[in-house]
């Protein structure tokens, strides 16, 4: 499914970057480089990784550890960040992982999980090109909501893709840390997160986790 979603989102939006450019009359040649030069933006855009302190030796142990059960290349780095999150980003080649600085110890291994599992699924090397755009323009379209027709080729796919990824990266953490459902649970009843159009519901991510056994 995932596949499917990427390869859809990928020719939706060469489409839509294309045939903007001619609609305003560019000839193909300046479409192949408008399209090049999109690509190059959303990557950058895309990988940008805030600045931040270093996690320290236990949380780069544990992120070592579970990049070896998920099959992922261990991260570059792993950076505290102001508020509670956590992301995986690109540096350069090689991924990092970023933790909200009120971000619990039982919370953090599970999350660590998650984000790695992302590396693992090769989420990053894809985001750029397929739902990438889709989450770049979306603040945009809330913003705005009359744009959302015109940028509806960059969402339709983007976001259930974002979403399936989402899934997925919740799936393999289960795999590489028991309890990690469980964990879920808690973080929605403790910290209640906001509904968001690229991210499942928090009842749906604990369904797909609880489904794997170990």
């Amino acid at each position: 499914m995932i596949a499917l979603l990427r390869a859809g989102a990928l020719a939706l939006n060469a489409g839509a970057a294309v045939g903007a450019a001619r609609l305003l009359g560019l000839p193909w040649a300046a479409c192949a480089a408008g399209l090049v030069a999109l690509a190059g933006l959303s990557r950058w855009a895309c990988g940008r990784s805030p600045t931040g302190m270093d996690a320290g030796a236990a949380p780069h142990a544990e992120a070592v550890t579970l990049a070896k059960r998920l099959g992922a290349p261990p991260p570059r780095f792993v950076r505290v960040v102001p508020g509670w999150s956590a992301a995986s980003v690109r540096a350069g080649k090689e991924y990092g992982v970023l933790l909200g600085a009120a971000v619990g110890e039982g919370e953090r291994r599970a999350l660590l999980a998650h984000e790695i599992a992302h590396a693992a699924a090769r989420d990053l090397a894809w985001e750029p090109y397929t739902d990438g755009p889709a989450r770049l323009l979306l603040p945009l379209v809330r913003a705005f909501p009359p744009l959302a027709l015109p940028l509806c080729p960059f969402l339709i796919l983007g976001i259930p893709l974002a979403r399936a990824t989402e899934l997925e990266a919740d799936r393999r953490a289960s795999r590489a840390v028991p309890g990690y459902a469980a964990v879920l649970a808690r973080i929605a009843e403790d910290r209640a997160p906001r509904p968001s159009l690229l991210y499942p519901s928090f009842r749906k991510r604990v369904a797909a986790s609880a489904r794997i056994s170990y």
